[in-house]
């Protein structure tokens, strides 16, 4: 008698592929559910225990494993393609804990710790899927890597290790980016203005602008897009910078240009002047030493230098000798009761590269003082760099992307679910403000955001 061969994997129907990929990205079956298909997939896959562990509590699947789904042959990597085209893709929430969550997720009181991630470590920001992570010994000396929680690859960081060294407890690294790979220029801002920018690439070194210059201080956020590193400064100035590599591989800001000059007016804190731009080609000289100009207290209320914790700041600062950037323009909301807590507003700028132009996401914060905190307003802009360059107000929608903004990463995304089409997600406060009625829904989940970060699979990283 003869015995019937086997079909191959890439014979398997449709339908049965399906079946595997639902079970596989939803939760493992329940007993006498579908055992063959699960058994198949865990026989193919090779998960891991501690990734299955994470699955059975969390219901989630990772980029690690649909790339082994897709590894096995052609039909099977159209076929996880087909099914992810077809669901609605977000990225994670990582805290700084190393804990994380996904928008879609119901509420977890204690949510797990990504698997890969080293102990004893802090998440500080994110770029796409990779996580940077910092190592903080007994004596407070810092090491710096970037992690891959997809693939479980950790690359150290030793050029910003030397670099930042023994700092002070205001020291705080605000955002790292990445350019393409850890291998190519990676971007650093802190709220440091001896440091506020450092490019490093690994293996050969970093550079750094003049302590205290323009317009490296006055920048609150930074995009790539192409090969040029782009920021925008608090007075919203649009800054280009361009790189290169010197003889030694150390990339290094040969030219600025101010694409965007902020509007005429008075403001509360210190803008880029004038007075450093070159007349006649409109590039500022590498290091120049730059001034604070336009100085008006009474535009806006600024916090007087006898309350306490300013005074502390200050002599902070001086034991430190570390000049601080302070973050965020601050207007106070109720001034009847000088001496009891105060509603506040903070406004922030974001920089986000979407569909290969520049946008500023510009949010009022608002800070009741015995509340939680709520997005008050929101405007979106695109940068016009062409003849009288200015920023367009954009209304209407987004081209169908998605926004994820955060304070260590921003980032659009293309998406087909009309519930996040046109869409800005905010990760500190949980809301969404939809572009085309202009309207805020709550939060998704009541948890503590702060310090938080998005990171993308690779699916979503184009």
């Amino acid at each position: 008698m003869a015995t019937s061969t086997p079909a191959p994997w890439s014979e398997l129907p449709h339908d049965v592929l399906d079946l595997i990929i639902d079970r596989l990205v939803s939760s493992p079956p329940r007993r006498g559910f579908f055992p063959s298909a699960w058994s198949l997939v865990r026989w193919v896959l090779g998960f891991s225990a501690d990734f299955e562990k994470v699955r059975r509590d969390r219901h989630w699947v990772s980029a690690a494993d649909r790339a082994r789904f897709r590894a096995v042959c052609r039909s099977w990597h159209l076929a996880m393609r087909r099914h992810l085209s077809a669901s609605r893709q977000l990225p994670w929430i990582v805290m700084s804990d190393g804990s994380f969550y996904t928008p879609s997720d119901d509420v977890c009181t204690s949510p797990p710790r990504l698997p890969t991630l080293p102990s004893n470590t802090t998440c500080i920001g994110s770029t796409d899927d990779w996580l940077t992570i910092d190592f903080t010994d007994a004596k407070k000396m810092h090491s710096y890597s970037l992690h891959n929680p997809f693939t479980g690859i950790t690359v150290p960081l030793p050029e910003l290790d030397a670099v930042i060294g023994d700092v002070s407890e205001l020291f705080m690294v605000r955002k790292v980016l990445l350019r393409s790979t850890p291998s190519d220029i990676i971007a650093v801002m802190t709220n440091s203005r001896n440091r506020p920018l450092i490019l490093i690439r690994t293996g050969k070194g970093v550079w750094l602008p003049e302590p205290q210059t323009g317009p490296f201080i006055y920048i609150v956020d930074i995009a790539f897009l192409g090969d040029k590193l782009y920021g925008i400064t608090e007075a919203e100035d649009l800054v280009s910078l361009s790189i290169d590599f010197d003889s030694d591989g150390i990339p290094t800001v040969t030219s600025i240009e101010r694409l965007i000059r902020h509007p005429p007016g008075y403001y509360h804190f210190g803008v880029w002047s004038d007075d450093d731009d070159n007349s006649e080609s409109g590039i500022n000289d590498v290091g120049t030493k730059d001034k604070v100009t336009n100085i008006d207290e009474g535009h806006i209320e600024v916090p007087s230098k006898e309350d306490s914790e300013e005074h502390a700041l200050d002599e902070l600062e001086k034991k430190t000798d570390d000049d601080v950037i302070l973050e965020g323009a601050t207007c106070w909301i109720d001034d009847e009761v000088p001496y009891e807590p105060k509603d506040f507003i903070t406004l922030n700028r974001h920089l986000v590269k979407s569909c290969g132009k520049l946008l500023m996401v510009k949010r009022q914060l608002h800070w009741p003082s015995y509340s939680i905190n709520f997005t008050r307003k929101v405007e979106v802009y695109e940068a016009d760099v062409n003849g009288d360059a200015h920023w367009v107000p954009i209304s209407g929608g987004l081209g169908s992307q998605a926004l994820f903004i955060s304070r260590f990463f921003c980032k659009s995304i293309s998406t087909r679910e009309d519930v996040d089409q046109d869409a800005l997600h905010f990760i500190d406060t949980g809301e969404k403000y939809d572009m085309k009625s202009q309207s805020l829904s709550p939060s998704w989940k009541e948890i503590d955001y702060h310090g938080s970060t998005w990171i993308f699979s690779p699916e979503l990283v184009v």
